[in-house]
């Protein structure tokens, strides 16, 4: 059996980023897959330190909800990623979460764990898909060096109204099938 875990990066738990991701993770469990969800807004994740033992250990020393959010990571065969776009990024405990992910790859920028499968879900407001584009390409070059590959982007344009995802029945579909796929 598939092992998915997803991070909710949106304030909002009934907003586009949250619909999109529960889509997914519906796909996924049709699918047969075990699936594990974090909300990011009710975790207790501190800023990296810069300390470095991650990258010689593979485990952050701090201790906070990261361990156990990390440790779903490592035993995962997919890894869902949504969050609604802020000026230009993903947000604040988005970020949080992603800066504290450099145990998955070793001292000389080597993936410690088998690749795996990365869904990337993304909300804007802006109506245009490619506003944000270079950003994420950015972020999906970032998770290659970390062994996570992209292998496919949800993205709402337009967003501004939180129940934007939920109104847009092609987009639901297509969230529900690249769970489903996993």
């Amino acid at each position: 059996m598939k092992k998915v875990v997803a991070f909710i990066g949106s304030p909002r738990k009934n907003g586009n980023t949250a619909t999109l991701v529960r889509e997914v993770i519906q796909g996924a469990q049709e699918a047969g897959a075990e699936t594990t969800v974090f909300n990011l807004y009710d975790m207790n994740i501190k800023p990296c330190q810069g300390c470095l033992v991650c990258r010689k250990t593979g485990q952050c020393v701090m201790q906070d909800d990261f361990q156990n959010m990390f440790k779903h990571i490592v035993d995962a065969d997919v890894v869902v990623f949504g969050s609604p776009i802020y000026l230009w990024q993903v947000t604040a405990q988005t970020k949080l979460l992603w800066d504290r992910l450099c145990g998955l790859f070793d001292e000389n920028h080597k993936p410690r764990y088998a690749a795996k499968n990365l869904i990337m879900v993304y909300s804007q407001g802006n109506p245009t898909a490619q506003a944000f584009q270079t950003s994420f390409q950015t972020t999906e070059a970032m998770f290659k060096m970390f062994g996570l590959n992209v292998v496919n982007t949800i993205l709402q344009t337009g967003g501004n109204a939180p129940n934007a995802a939920a109104n847009n029945k092609e987009l639901l579909a297509k969230a529900y099938e690249a769970g489903k796929a996993i």
